[in-house]
């Protein structure tokens, strides 16, 4: 859903400040007595009652140290993913620990270094 204009959130507060009330507001500009009491009380509370559409989009990631993921690597090349989640991160889940890998495009698998010939 589209969010309503800074101009229309400006005039509704003018007409706020002007002592109409919140169902006049909504009469008038016809938005939801919600959507108007929701920015009256924004605006008595902090100030600000613009828009918070698109603000916190994205993945806020627990883990980022990749630095420490290859340093650790460097030391244990065979380690496995829970055994480097306990030693740069031991309060994270597994399983975030894992996804934070495949987002620092870490590979966390095993590998072989010896090969066996028959």
């Amino acid at each position: 859903m589209k969010a309503y204009s800074q101009d229309l959130r400006n005039r509704v507060i003018a007409m706020h400040k002007q002592g109409y009330t919140a169902i006049k507001i909504s009469q008038d500009f016809l938005i939801g007595y919600e959507t108007a009491k929701l920015w009256i009380r924004l605006y008595k509370n902090t100030g600000d009652y613009s828009s918070r559409q698109h603000l916190n989009t994205g993945v806020k990631r627990k883990f980022t140290d990749k630095a420490a993921v290859l340093s650790y690597l460097f030391e244990h090349p065979n380690a496995l993913a829970t055994e480097i989640r306990d030693a740069v991160a031991p309060n994270l889940p597994i399983s975030t620990f894992k996804d934070a890998l495949v987002w620092m495009k870490i590979s966390y698998k095993k590998r072989d270094c010896v090969y066996s010939t028959r």
